[in-house]
């Protein structure tokens, strides 16, 4: 009993619960069984990487998405998600926000919850800290004009390499850092069927956990319908993560991101978007390399 409460006083320092609003048309439909109102204050950690969260019980999962969007690809996932009626966080990166905004903007009009990856899927335990923290800066700043506000202060470094410098920063700035429970491996998957079997083998050993999906691949979008619905049969639950307020800019970041939106909605259709090397192979491109025309080196490793 004293454990529990223990627990239960836990859970109620970071995260408030609530009964989602039900307008499901699917009866048979996976749905959200409980919103989490995450308290970001002083940057809690959620995941395997950081034990003793307590943010799940025995039988809940937590969908999430890193990298996008991605054209396509975040498509097929937004439908395969609304179809079963359930909600799920995208952490995106920066430049690819910047590059697909209608995209970005439609994650977020289909009542999905919108976190930060960086500016450009770079591993910040490589990076001096000013640089490190222009990438995570600046992505949300960007995105946050973009979609015109209600971007959450949520944050997953790429690769999970989560320096502690940099997870004390975050503390700071009120952002709270994901890592993961269950990879999908999405990333090396050859098929659907290895993704779902991946998922639920990792979940019947767990019991529950926030997992990690991309939404840059195809081949996560196909499995994606198959998941959920093995979700449902195995008696799993979704939770949806929300803020329990908003994410606050930093006003030294407000005029480079300015300059990217500004770009982004004056180039052609044709252009070519800016990708990471996560997405589709490329060599990895710097935050100088993806702004260059808009952006000074001097606002790129600006200190907040």
């Amino acid at each position: 009993m004293r454990l529990l409460l223990a627990i239960a006083l836990s859970l109620a320092a970071t995260a408030t619960w609530a009964e989602p609003q039900n307008s499901c048309s699917n009866a048979d439909a996976l749905g959200v069984s409980r919103i989490a109102e995450i308290d970001t204050t002083g940057g809690p950690r959620f995941g395997e990487q950081y034990p003793g969260d307590h943010l799940l019980q025995a039988g809940e999962v937590v969908l999430t998405f890193d990298d996008g969007p991605f054209p396509n690809d975040t498509k097929a996932i937004l439908d395969a998600l609304a179809a079963q009626c359930t909600k799920a966080t995208f952490f995106n990166v920066g430049s690819m926000a910047a590059a697909y905004p209608d995209l970005a903007k439609e994650v977020a009009n289909q009542g999905h919850t919108i976190g930060s990856h960086t500016w450009s899927h770079a591993n910040l335990a490589w990076l001096p800290q000013g640089r490190a923290i222009a990438q995570i800066e600046t992505a949300f700043t960007v995105e946050q004009r973009l979609l015109g506000g209600g971007v959450a202060p949520f944050f997953r470094f790429p690769y999970l390499s989560g320096p502690k410098h940099l997870v004390t920063y975050l503390g700071t700035r009120n952002i709270a850092v994901f890592s993961v429970d269950v990879e999908s491996m999405d990333y090396r998957a050859r098929s659907p069927n290895a993704i779902v079997r991946r998922v639920m083998g990792e979940l019947a050993k767990r019991g529950k956990g926030i997992i990690l999906f991309h939404d840059i691949h195809a081949v996560t979008a196909k499995a994606l319908p198959t998941v959920l619905s093995e979700l449902k049969a195995k008696g799993f639950k979704v939770v949806h993560l929300v803020p329990k307020t908003t994410l606050t800019t930093l006003p030294a970041y407000d005029r480079p991101a300015g300059h990217v939106v500004a770009a982004n909605s004056s180039a052609e259709p044709h252009d070519p978007p800016p990708v990471h090397k996560h997405a589709l192979g490329h060599k990895s491109q710097t935050a100088d390399e993806l702004v260059h025309a808009s952006l000074s080196q001097a606002d790129l490793t600006v200190s907040p």
